[in-house]
């Protein structure tokens, strides 16, 4: 199942140390919101959220609110943001299909008010204001539970759970073009530099090179034995890593001419390896001491990332979500319906603290790290924690 928390992958982007083994204590809270949709963002010094078809920013140090946009509809993507603008895609209520108004932008592309076709409003907003700088109706004839972005130079591209790739203007809306992938995705996809990998549910891998030009787009597919379910890159992004639903990882070599894949013999020393996990691949995160993986047989597992060999396994109390959040030595791991958030040391796997919610709350969405602060988005609000003095507490 897809797990829609972030769409910007880049595991050279280990966040900065903190130390988590002291006690932790809760800096802000924001409770009774009514989270309809559990996606989050942030940026250095703003952290955005969604609930329904509302977008909000907070101070994320202080939890003060900066301003909130009604957009209507409901949000079905993360919030994307550059450091001046946030991306944010919604969809429209069946009864407001007929009741469509469009800006200068939207017009160069058709959207349809026929019933049997659904469509989505993209927007780029202000991030000190939340006032909308443009927006773009696109038209789809299925309907995307889960979109999402990323940013590659001057163009926003958007890709949805049905295998739909839209390129668009980030400056200022215009439509580009759009491609039918013919499948649907079976795992987050992953973007890193100017390469987009989609695993899909026909056992195969897609995997192109970015461009703002469609004509220059080269899409290779790879095909597999099984349904990826977990896709991520080694540091020198020279090696695909592929998690798929019977619990093997494995890796691909990929070339760095032609945007060429070529998956190497195991006998080649080195260039290619496999381990088998006891259940299907939830997430792959790359990390200082090696290749974090967690599995739905409860387990984390560390890897080396060069040839596969076990580091450490750690069993967890209960399914082990996709939703966690890696630091320099530390991971946060957390289970399924369960109110702890496990403090796991990366080097020997040791359970150092635990984040504990109140009552019958649980994660819903990846915790975020800011400066100072772990951000911790459940069922009855936004708390933030910390080892360190809290600026103050706002309730």
């Amino acid at each position: 199942m897809l797990s829609q928390d972030t769409v910007e992958n880049n595991t050279n982007n280990i966040l900065q140390e903190i130390d988590l083994s002291y006690p932790l204590k809760v800096c802000w809270k924001l409770e009774n919101e009514k989270f309809l949709n559990k996606t989050v963002a942030s940026d250095k010094n703003n952290y955005f959220y969604v609930a329904g078809g509302i977008i909000k920013s907070l101070n994320s140090e202080t939890g003060e609110k900066r301003w909130e946009t009604d957009l209507g509809g409901e949000i079905i993507s993360t919030p994307y943001t550059d450091g001046e603008n946030v991306y944010v895609v919604s969809k429209l209520k069946e009864e407001q299909n007929e009741e469509l108004t469009f800006n200068d932008v939207s017009t160069n592309y058709d959207v349809s008010t026929n019933y049997n076709e659904k469509n989505i409003i993209v927007r780029s907003l202000n991030t000190s204001s939340g006032v909308t700088i443009w927006q773009t109706n696109l038209k789809t004839d299925v309907n995307p539970e889960q979109i999402f972005l990323y940013i590659y130079k001057s163009t926003l591209l958007i890709v949805d759970e049905n295998g739909n790739l839209y390129s668009i203007c980030r400056d200022n809306g215009i439509f580009k073009w759009r491609k039918r992938l013919g499948a649907k995705l079976s795992a987050l996809p992953y973007f890193y530099a100017d390469k987009a990998v989609l695993g899909t549910f026909e056992k195969q891998l897609l995997i192109f090179n970015l461009s703002e030009n469609e004509t220059y787009i080269k899409i290779k597919k790879v095909k597999l034995d099984t349904i990826p379910t977990a896709i991520s890159l080694t540091n020198d992004e020279e090696t695909l890593i592929i998690g798929d639903q019977i619990g093997i990882v494995s890796t691909i070599k990929v070339e760095k001419t032609d945007y060429g894949i070529s998956k190497k013999k195991k006998k080649e020393k080195n260039d290619s390896w496999e381990f088998r996990l006891g259940g299907a691949v939830s997430n792959i995160s790359v990390t200082p001491k090696g290749l974090l993986i967690t599995s739905l047989d409860n387990f984390a597992y560390l890897i080396s990332e060069k040839k596969g060999n076990l580091i450490w396994r750690k069993r967890l109390a209960g399914r082990i979500s996709d939703k966690l959040l890696v630091l320099d030595n530390y991971a946060l791991i957390t289970t399924i319906a369960r109110p702890i958030i496990s403090v796991v040391e990366l080097s020997a796997g040791k359970l150092i603290n635990e984040i504990i919610l109140e009552g019958e709350d649980f994660v819903t969405a990846n915790p975020i790290k800011t400066q100072y602060k772990i951000i911790v988005p459940s069922s009855k609000g936004l708390f933030a924690f910390s080892s360190k003095d809290c600026h103050k507490i706002e309730k």
